[in-house]
């Protein structure tokens, strides 16, 4: 395993090495995904990248009114640490404390858990949730794109060769909103999720009444995907133990996962049903506790 290495002082600066030689400079932010797959000789590269000392990138910005935007290096740690990501988004919390062991949520990035494009990535489904945009950016300007459209496959992403994510912005989400992500792992801890369910329950009125659902999986298809026909039960519905097992069968019924060393494709159909009928109730209890209208 032999490269370049280089390192740029600045966003700037590292966009323009970007247009210099687009997908020649394969980019390097915690490097917990790049040099595993480098190591492993699944990806090749005579020049590499590293973001690690663009400290700009690295923030967590609350804006009253507007939203939250996280910069693209900010680490998964810092993200799970974030008393107003904690607060208002714990689904996103949740899943970046389940990313891998400490030393890794430490170094790892959630720009990098992102660009990745695993399918099984643990930062997707919570911001599908939320509709977050992205800001691409690029040595002729920034665009937006939206959480949705980035994922094109394994691998695969929106950014062009020119291109790197400067940061994820999250909308304010005004109402009463409970979210939840859970994963499911061989074991406990510093696993790769055989399963990934985010829920997000918004009330408004009735404590019994859904406002809107949403359900977001992951390592159940080539892309994260959101279980949208199941997610349209819910609307305007009362929330009972039997639309709870109707939507989860619907949800498993919007995945396409496969079979591997992980997991069977049976297995990971089972066990989508079984956390979203978790995930559903426990983003439930999330709503029911909260007060107040918007971010906080």
């Amino acid at each position: 395993m032999r490269f370049e290495l280089l390192r740029p002082q600045s966003l700037s600066e590292a966009l323009e090495f970007k247009k210099q030689n687009g997908e020649k400079a394969k980019v390097l932010a915690g490097g917990t995904d790049l040099l595993v797959l480098l190591k492993d000789q699944k990806l090749t590269a005579d020049l590499v990248m590293s973001l690690a000392r663009i400290r700009e990138l690295d923030f967590i910005r609350f804006e009253k009114g507007r939203g939250v935007t996280i910069g693209a290096l900010a680490s998964h740690a810092a993200v799970a640490a974030s008393p107003v990501i904690q607060q208002n988004f714990p689904d996103l919390a949740e899943a970046c404390s389940q990313v891998g062991a400490v030393q890794i949520q430490n170094l790892g990035t959630i720009g990098g858990n992102l660009c990745n494009a695993s399918p099984a990535a643990d930062a997707a489904p919570p911001l599908l949730l939320t509709d977050a945009v992205l800001i691409l950016a690029s040595a002729r300007g920034e665009r937006s794109v939206s959480v949705h459209d980035f994922f094109h496959g394994p691998r695969q992403t929106a950014l062009q060769a020119d291109e790197i994510l400067k940061e994820i912005f999250i909308p304010e989400i005004s109402g009463r909103r409970g979210a939840t992500y859970l994963k499911l792992g061989r074991r406990k801890a510093m696993e790769i999720a055989i399963v990934g369910v985010g829920v997000a329950i918004h009330l408004n009125g009735s404590d019994r009444v859904v406002s809107e659902c949403r359900i977001a999986m992951g390592s159940v298809a080539p892309i994260p995907v959101r279980a949208r026909r199941g997610e349209v039960m819910f609307k305007d519905q009362e929330v009972r133990d039997e639309l709870i097992e109707e939507v989860a069968e619907i949800a498993a019924e919007e995945a396409s996962p496969i079979s591997d060393i992980r997991g069977t494709r049976d297995y990971r159909l089972d066990m989508i049903r079984v956390l979203c009928r978790r995930g559903v109730r426990a983003a439930l209890n999330r709503a029911l506790d909260k007060k107040e209208e918007g971010l906080s």
